[in-house]
């Protein structure tokens, strides 16, 4: 089944080029980042569709030189030169990998689109993926096509975080840092939470690389603690209360007294209407910093004040209805 027009690129990999690409062909050395549209089909009669990365918004980007799980890929795109359109005929053994790939990127698509995505069984028993055309691969010749859109060297874009060395992490966690405080003083809160939201996933990054309660992990963990804090008040003045509460735990599990910690989490707990909870963590507060009882007796009021307002707006309502 395969087409004649094609070359051999490798054992068990042949080339068709569709359209040729410009210039000569790049220099694919270690960190040389390609990034890519590509289409997936099964190599029969029908030439079934697996997957289109047009469908995902987002190409692809493959980074040379850090073990990628789908060899084939990898000498496919090193004989191509950007804008070039190239397909590519693989025997099964070549395929290894691509279902683990596959799934990757479609439930990555998923939580990207629906937050509260969940990834359910397929039809095909307790060992599947989560989708049935992906169990059924298993020993099928795929052919690859690839949209090559552009080719970068190292130092012409920004490493992934998973690339860099442990400082380089270490100053990116600070840049972020100072991004998201620059962003949050200009009220822009969206910009201020991704920033934040980056620096704690590279902290959790080095985080995982050392032995949990030792003084390196412990060092990472107490970096968390003002991100976790910037986050939450940012969270805080978006109103979305819950998230907020789920970081300051993480925080207050950490240091118990943490004085901003638990005025923000009061705060939520207020913002969401759990009053007793609210209650308690001002109270704490109090407890804690004496010097801060004025300012937890004004804001016991108020969240009284609220209560108040509350319960007589639900009485006219209710009274309203009848």
């Amino acid at each position: 089944m395969i087409d004649p027009r094609v070359h051999n690129i490798g054992k068990g990999i042949h080339k068709d080029i569709q359209y040729p690409g410009k210039g000569p062909l790049p220099k694919y050395q270690k960190d040389t980042k390609a990034l890519f549209h590509f289409r997936t089909y099964i190599n029969n009669d029908e030439r079934t569709l697996i997957d289109d990365s047009r469908a995902w918004d987002e190409p692809f980007e493959l980074l040379f030189g850090h073990s990628f799980q789908l060899e084939s890929w990898e000498n496919g795109v090193k004989s191509m030169r950007p804008g070039e359109r190239s397909m590519f005929y693989c025997v099964p053994e070549k395929c290894l990998g691509y279902t683990k790939l596959s799934k990757t990127l479609r439930d990555m698509h998923k939580k990207k689109k629906d937050k509260d995505a969940i990834v359910t069984k397929s039809c095909c028993g307790n060992q599947s993926t989560g989708y049935c055309d992906l169990d059924k691969l298993t020993g099928q010749s795929l052919i690859f096509e690839f949209d090559l859109l552009s080719v970068e060297q190292p130092g012409e874009y920004s490493k992934q975080i998973w690339t860099m060395t442990s400082d380089e992490k270490r100053l990116l966690v600070i840049e972020l840092k100072e991004k998201g405080n620059n962003e949050f003083k200009a009220k822009n809160y969206d910009a201020a939470e991704q920033n934040y939201a980056k620096a704690i996933g590279t902290l959790e990054q080095l985080g995982l690389k050392e032995q949990p309660n030792s003084e390196e992990w412990n060092i990472i963990e107490d970096m968390k603690v003002p991100l976790l804090l910037n986050y939450s008040q940012v969270m805080i003045c978006k109103e979305e209360y819950a998230t907020a509460i789920t970081h300051l735990n993480t925080v207050l599990k950490r240091e118990p007294k943490n004085i901003k910690g638990l005025y923000r989490r009061a705060t939520a707990h207020g913002g969401c209407w759990n009053i007793k909870e609210a209650r308690e963590d001002w109270d704490l507060l109090a407890e804690v910093d004496p010097s801060q009882k004025s300012l937890v007796t004004r804001k016991l009021q108020e969240l009284e004040t609220r209560v108040k307002q509350k319960e007589a707006a639900d009485r006219k309502k209710l009274k309203g209805m009848f």
